[in-house]
């Protein structure tokens, strides 16, 4: 089975607290029936059947779990043809940790990040965007989308506050991007073009092997290094950043050190300086690489099938609705 519109999987989260207002539902119901017990009344009260209302609750959810997956346009898939490239699908990596709010870039570097990326997804033409920000760990910010609009409301409210653990996890970083884009589930015939733009700061990982997986499955990253070489403090909202001794915290931007980090997995490394904006040469070597992408393998044939999902979510939750949850009296054999 193949979707029309994989992005709106990620709704299908929302079954988890739908499960979860069902189960505390049973729960006080059961409850419920144990203060009937307890005051006596349970002889003229019908016996509540446990596995029925288990199964009327089952029954409710996975309709309106299948009321969701009918969003995102479900298809039986058969078969392969090769289909040309109209575009490249993009995973935008931006840094969100406290040092990007060192103000060495005008007005400060995570503003001078979100402008090259704002740059390159607008020259992306038809193909998708996905934005993940990252700290001390991944977020998903924006899955892979064609709505340039959106990512760019979703690229705008991205800041630090959004992240709570901080620091710079790039490998974490790097193994969610790979998720998103499909890569690490083995999917092939797509580029994986992964765009990243940090200040380098809390590199001092070994990332030889996350380096080693983006060259094997030919991942095509292009870094964007933003900050000076001047040592800078980092604003917080109580004031400049310190340390426990109280000394005020200062970021450096190393970039032969960070390039030398990106070369090691075989991209490619820019420097975003206050006079000199890369987006331009990060926009050509993404539509070179796409150029040259060719074609792809996609399903033959696609039936779809969000009809037949809507139907059989309206019969799941009209049977779970009408099903009776109490145990009838079973009729007492005549005395003979």
């Amino acid at each position: 089975m193949c979707f029309a519109r994989p992005e709106y999987l990620i709704f299908l989260w929302l079954i988890v607290p739908v499960i979860a207002l069902s189960a505390y539902g049973v729960r006080r119901k059961l409850n419920a029936r144990k203060l009937v017990d307890g005051a006596g009344a349970s002889s003229i009260l019908p016996r509540l059947d446990l596995p029925k209302l288990v199964i009327r609750r089952a029954m409710q959810c996975a309709g309106i779990g299948l009321l969701i997956l009918a969003i995102a346009g479900p298809e039986l898939c058969s078969g392969q043809k090769p289909l040309r490239r109209k575009g490249v699908d993009v995973v935008f990596m931006l840094d969100v940790s406290n040092s990007m709010l060192a103000r060495d870039l005008l007005p400060d570097r995570l503003s001078r990040a979100k402008l090259e990326m704002l740059q390159i997804s607008r020259s992306l033409g038809e193909g998708r965007k996905a934005l993940m920000l990252f700290a001390g760990a991944p977020v998903v910010q924006c899955p892979l989308t064609d709505d340039q609009e959106d990512f760019e409301i979703l690229l705008d409210m991205a800041s630090p506050d959004l992240i709570g653990p901080q620091g710079t996890d790039y490998r974490r970083a790097f193994e969610t991007a790979l998720r998103l884009s499909g890569t690490s589930r083995g999917s092939s015939g797509s580029e994986t073009v992964l765009v990243l733009a940090s200040d380098g700061e809390d590199h001092g990982q070994d990332l030889g092997d996350v380096a080693g997986v983006l060259r094997s499955q030919g991942v095509h990253l292009h870094a964007i290094g933003v900050g000076t070489g001047e040592p800078v403090p980092i604003p917080m909202p109580g004031g400049p950043k310190r340390d426990k001794s109280g000394e005020i915290v200062m970021t450096r931007f190393r970039p032969d050190e960070f390039g030398a980090i990106v070369r090691e997995s075989g991209g490619k490394f820019y420097h975003s300086r206050p006079d000199d904006l890369v987006h331009d040469s990060v926009s050509s070597d993404i539509a070179a690489e796409s150029a040259l992408a060719g074609w792809i393998m996609v399903p033959g044939q696609r039936r779809p099938v969000h009809r037949e999902c809507v139907l059989a979510a309206i019969l799941l939750c009209l049977a779970g609705t009408s099903m009776s949850d109490v145990r009838r009296p079973v009729a007492k054999a005549a005395r003979s």
